[in-house]
């Protein structure tokens, strides 16, 4: 079958009236729509008096597709057991990274290798977690996520029948039963100002009840209270505080949360310091049906850091290295030794983008 190219040309007929001439050569609408059909026009060149033809066509770039696929080392676990996060990338030549979250909660990235990324993580409460991979694309490579895996996370085994030994609550507690002190940011007084310097620290705390088959407890008041970078706190004034000025107006590094229907609450706020006597440590409380005193030493604990942390943190983290070391170590610290070592915390992140650590407490405290 012969194949015919068509031109049509409008040409700008000089004399201005309209006549048999202004068509050339002579096809009129009807047949350009029989010879090339009712949808072909909007391809048909046209061109004005005696300028030059031109078409012109929007062009998109595209990216390689990609797939995630998500692997886990175990199909069920208990609170605080490590489990390993696979994800398998293809194509396998791509670089970059993989978020793994639980539901929307980022768990922490992997970096790809050879197609594969890998994080090891823990839960710090019993539940059904949803575990997704992201990779999220580039120029070259579409962005993609794996289909859901649940795992099973539950209380029971060993790690329910763990205990926190209650401690003293150190000279400077204060009550804080004045408005604005059920917060979760405790970097400021309540009111919003002398925003603390330090590093970025999201202490996340889950309560659990021992004698009750390790079941959440909710509504169980947590409180909070640290000193701030230089090792000072805030509520009070004496002389072992801050060369004894006056801190009594100020509240930063204080507050309180009820625990949600998982038994958690959630703090922000920085690592603390250290001062003479102590090492780096956090108190904490908690008032249930087991205590519901607002003091004592029954329904409280500290919580420490790692000791090599400490030390780096100490000699090249800035504020804290203008502080410098503290020449009591954790071993050298009664009040950690009074708790065996069992409330130190671990910790993900970086000092430039804050840490972040979860701990989970089995009352009542013993």
């Amino acid at each position: 079958m012969k194949t015919e190219n068509f031109f049509l040309k409008l040409v700008v007929d000089r004399d201005e009236k309209p006549d048999e001439f202004d068509w050339k050569p002579p096809l009129d609408r009807r047949a350009a729509l029989k010879i090339f059909g009712a949808g072909a026009l909007g391809s048909v060149v046209v061109g004005c008096g005696g300028g030059s033809s031109t078409s012109s066509s929007s062009g998109s770039s595209s990216t390689t597709a990609t797939t995630v696929s998500l692997g886990v080392s175990a199909a069920s676990t208990i609170v605080g057991t490590s489990v390993t996060l696979t994800a398998m990338v293809a194509p396998s030549e791509i670089t970059g990274s993989v978020t793994f979250y639980n539901g929307s909660t980022s768990l922490g990235t992997g970096t790809i290798s050879s197609g594969i990324a890998t994080l090891t993580t823990s839960f710090s409460s019993a539940q059904t977690a949803s575990l997704t991979a992201i990779y999220g694309g580039d120029s070259t490579y579409a962005a993609s996520t794996s289909s859901a895996v649940s795992v099973a996370v539950t209380a029971s085994g060993s790690s329910c029948g763990t205990s926190t030994n209650a401690v003293t609550e150190g000279p400077y507690w204060v009550a804080d039963s004045a408005s604005g002190y059920n917060r979760s940011d405790i970097r400021s007084d309540v009111a919003g100002t002398n925003i603390q310097s330090g590093v970025l620290f999201t202490l996340n705390i889950y309560v659990y009840d021992r004698k009750n088959s390790c079941v959440a407890v909710q509504n169980a008041q947590v409180d909070v209270w640290h000193c701030n970078m230089a090792g000072i706190y805030s509520g009070i004034q004496s002389s072992t505080n801050g060369k004894g000025a006056d801190y009594t107006s100020q509240s930063w590094s204080r507050g309180y949360q009820l625990t949600d229907s998982s038994g958690k609450v959630s703090f922000t706020t920085i690592v603390p310091g250290w001062y003479t006597g102590r090492t780096t440590h956090i108190h904490i409380r908690f008032r249930s049906t087991y205590d519901t005193s607002s003091d004592g030493s029954t329904n409280t604990a500290q919580l420490f850091f790692d000791q090599t942390f400490i030390n780096n943190l100490n000699t090249s983290v800035s504020p804290y290295s203008t502080h410098g070391s503290n020449s009591v170590t954790n071993a050298g610290d009664s009040i950690y030794n009074a708790e065996g070592g069992t409330t130190v915390l671990s910790l993900s992140g970086s000092a430039s983008d804050g840490y972040t650590a979860t701990f989970s407490v089995y009352l009542p405290l013993t």
